[in-house]
């Protein structure tokens, strides 16, 4: 297993670059099946940000208009560089998506009614699913310490899923439900 990043200097621009271009390049699945390969490289291998800063920065994202996880990847890079490493890590995460799902537009118009096509994309979204409950079950394990941190976890579940209430309303009440709930841990 490689060492980790030495910390006593943020990472170079260029650094933030190529670990964002590989998070974004072999991240399949989608926004949440990312957040495994972002915990794993940033948090766990690097050691460039803590568990806390990768769970405020998943929040972040999640709060923000755009796509979550590029916004996350903005708020890291800011944590790490400011404005040139935002830049450098959304362009990292994105380049090879973007070059990819160009070539697979123009592909996948040309054989979409292909029968053999149906089964495997079957079988992809199948795994996708795998991947988002292995990642729920991580953070849930990290995240989810004492009944306070349920109850609120519960609770925007059963908001989003039951009642369709906004991510944004949740988050947000989520806030100040935390405020509430944890502002004597953090003094």
């Amino acid at each position: 297993m490689k060492a980790p990043d030495d910390l006593s200097q943020p990472p170079s621009v260029a650094r933030i670059f190529l670990v964002f271009l590989k998070i974004g390049t072999f991240a399949f699945g989608g926004v949440y099946s990312m957040l495994s390969f972002f915990e794993r490289e940033l948090v766990e291998k690097r050691r460039w940000i803590s568990h806390d800063e990768y769970i405020e920065s998943i929040a972040i994202g999640q709060m923000t208009p755009g796509a979550p996880i590029v916004n996350s990847g903005i708020c890291i890079g800011y944590r790490l560089r400011k404005l040139r490493g935002a830049l450098a890590s959304t362009a990292g995460q994105i380049f090879t998506g973007t070059i990819t799902a160009i070539l697979l537009a123009v592909f996948y118009m040309k054989i979409k009614e292909h029968a053999i096509l149906r089964p495997i994309m079957k079988g992809i979204g199948a795994a996708v699913i795998g991947l988002l409950l292995s990642i729920i079950f991580t953070m849930s394990r990290k995240t989810l310490k004492d009944h306070k941190t349920l109850l609120v976890a519960v609770a925007a579940f059963v908001l989003l899923a039951l009642f369709k209430v906004s991510p944004i309303m949740i988050i947000l009440t989520a806030g100040a439900a935390g405020f509430i709930l944890f502002r004597n841990k953090s003094r």
